[in-house]
């Protein structure tokens, strides 16, 4: 068997495959069946038979070897220093079997190299199922190998992989379904060399981690007029709804490739967008296209509507003369845009552009509008314009005066009338009055004709000594001073109607009236005094009589024997003082009466 330990490897390995297709009866195996060990490092193992007794059990391999141990059936080899995989020859040679061999591989720990995480596209819609794929490279032997998906620091699934070359990358996918919650969340790959059992120790490998975006994302809705006027502006929007994550997704809002203005609002899911759509004078007429695109993250969702832009301007009415006399014939045209129909006052004048009517005017066309309407079909809806104009048709008029309490005297206009009316006013302070000008047409005495002067003409009223006019239908109060001569006119472009009144300021029957009650109220004012003055003469007469002091040596006359003092009745009435009264003091220096009793001449 010497011999054996110069084989090349090749030799060694077509030893293995004769033994093994030889079917030499016996059993022979190797412990570990499946050796490992560290780059570099030592490996014990055992060869071992089922023959009772063998006369040779040996190990060939490549490897450097020494005898670590023997007993009847089997022998230990240490191997040193292993740097690389080696194939291992196990062999026994017994008197009745013969030589039994058996193979095995002494593999050397390979730890995974490199993990790879490969992602779908980032924005994953919440709901939908997406794969994960793990890669390793290197990492033996491996059947010890398995790789494993985490969310986070979570494992979710582990899966041995299939691919047992080392040399080749292995590859284990996953299936999962996005959602709301895994938004923004951290997957990993983890390749393990579980190793153990063998007590080698577990060997780790992860991928860098990769955050996945998942979103929900509907369907724009845009809102818009089906019609756009040239020079005007409306108002467009578009809305998304179910929506998530809302804050990253972005809008825009564009009409014929231009971009809009717009104003964005958020909510929970909601996305909205309001913008101003104006197409100005002088742009194309026809179809535009309304888009909305939304954006989020790298998925994007569209909308799109057609807005049909047209020119309506208001039609041209042209009125020959829209101030005119009664009788005078009256041309009117309305003009409108191509394809427009035209009306005149409601009335279907022309199916073109361009319509005219004649028309002689009277009386009942004054104030009378006449109105030019274009009527334009776009898309199956009618559209209107319409512009009028007011037509004056001027008469002649007669002059009227009248005063607010008066009746009122008609003048008319100069040379049909010599009458100067004359107006009586009451005494002046008496009260106020206005004066009030109407314009009659045709004879004033006819109560028929009540037509007002067509348009008013402007007015005065002045008196004749003075130029400063006086306010029409203005309560005006009366004084002697506005007795005279006036004249009131009214003027237009038709001419001036004028006429002179006279006012007379004189006194009424009912003046005197406020005299007599100033004269009763006098008399009785005075009347009422002396009753009161009499009233308190009694009083005081009636409580006693007074007499004079005497003065020192004065004469005092001496009652004669048997004259008369009267008596006060009994149960007469002797007024009293009233408290607080004032009772006269007499002056230093003047006399004092001295009231003394009456004698009663009975008494003598």
């Amino acid at each position: 068997m010497a011999l054996l330990k110069a084989w090349p490897k090749l030799s060694l390995n077509l030893m293995v495959f004769a033994v093994t297709f030889s079917g030499a009866p016996g059993i022979t195996w190797i412990e570990p069946p499946n050796p490992v060990t560290i780059l570099g490092g030592t490996l014990v193992v055992k060869c071992s038979t089922d023959c009772d007794q063998p006369l040779l059990i040996g190990l060939e391999t490549q490897l450097g070897k020494t005898p670590e141990d023997n007993g009847t059936r089997w022998r230990a080899f240490r191997l040193k220093n292993i740097t690389q995989d080696s194939l291992l020859l196990c062999f026994a040679n017994c008197n009745d079997k013969g030589q039994m061999l058996h193979s095995t591989n002494v593999t050397v720990i390979q730890p995974p190299e490199h993990v790879k995480l490969e992602l779908p596209p980032r924005w994953i819609l919440v709901g939908q199922n997406f794969t994960l794929r793990c890669q390793v490279w290197g990492g033996k032997p491996r059947q010890n190998l398995t790789l494993a998906l985490l969310r986070g620091s979570q494992e979710l699934s582990r899966q041995a992989v299939s691919e047992q070359d080392p040399r080749k990358v292995a590859e284990v996918t996953f299936t999962a379904t996005a959602r709301i919650e895994d938004h923004g969340v951290n997957f990993s790959c983890r390749a393990e060399l579980d190793l153990q059992p063998q007590r080698l120790g577990l060997y780790q490998k992860s991928s860098a981690p990769m955050e996945l975006h998942t979103f929900g994302l509907g369907t724009p809705r845009l809102t818009s007029p089906k019609l756009l006027e040239v020079g005007k502006e409306e108002n467009v929007s578009c809305e998304i709804d179910e929506l998530f994550p809302v804050e990253n997704a972005q809008i825009h809002l564009s009409l014929g490739g231009r971009s809009l203005s717009s104003s964005v609002t958020r909510s929970q899911d909601m996305l909205r967008a309001t913008a101003i759509a104006a197409i100005e004078e002088g742009d194309r007429e026809g179809q535009w296209e309304l888009t909305c695109i939304v954006t989020l993250g790298d998925q994007n969702r569209e909308g799109r509507e057609n807005l049909t832009i047209y020119s309506f301007p208001l039609p041209k009415l042209v009125i020959s003369e829209p101030n005119v006399s009664e009788g005078t014939l009256v041309n009117v045209t309305c003009e409108a845009r191509t394809g427009a129909k035209v009306y005149i006052n409601g009335t279907l004048q022309s199916p073109g552009e361009i319509a005219q009517l004649s028309l002689k005017v009277t009386e009942e066309h004054d104030g009378s509008w006449i109105t030019c309407q274009a009527v334009l079909e776009v898309l199956g809806e009618q559209l209107w314009r319409n512009k009028s104009q007011k037509l004056l048709v001027q008469c002649e008029y007669c002059l009227l005066i009248t005063n607010s309490l008066c009746c009122p005297g008609r003048l008319g206009l100069p040379g049909l009338s010599t009458t100067n009316p004359v107006f009586r006013w009451p005494t002046a302070g008496r009260g106020q009055v206005s004066w009030e000008l109407e314009l009659a047409r045709g004879d004033p005495a006819d109560p028929a004709v009540q037509s007002r002067w067509k348009p008013h003409p402007s007015s005065g009223l002045c008196p004749e000594s003075d130029q400063r006019s006086l306010p029409l239908g203005v309560p005006l109060k009366v004084s002697r001073a506005h007795g005279g001569r006036y004249r009131c006119t009214a003027t237009s472009h038709r001419g001036q109607a004028a006429k002179y009144v006279t006012v007379t300021i004189e006194k009424s029957p009912r003046d005197s009236v406020p005299v007599i009650m100033g004269v009763l109220l006098v008399v009785g004012l005075a009347v009422l005094a002396g009753t009161i003055a009499a009233l308190c003469l009694r009083q005081s007469k009636r409580r006693g009589s007074y007499e004079p002091q005497k003065r020192r040596g004065s004469y005092e006359p001496q009652k004669r024997r048997g004259s008369y003092e009267p008596q006060m009745r009994r149960g007469s009435y002797e007024p009293q003082k009233r408290r607080g009264s004032y009772e006269p003091q007499m002056r230093r220096g003047s006399f004092e009466l001295q009231m003394q009793p009456l004698k009663d001449p009975q008494a003598d």
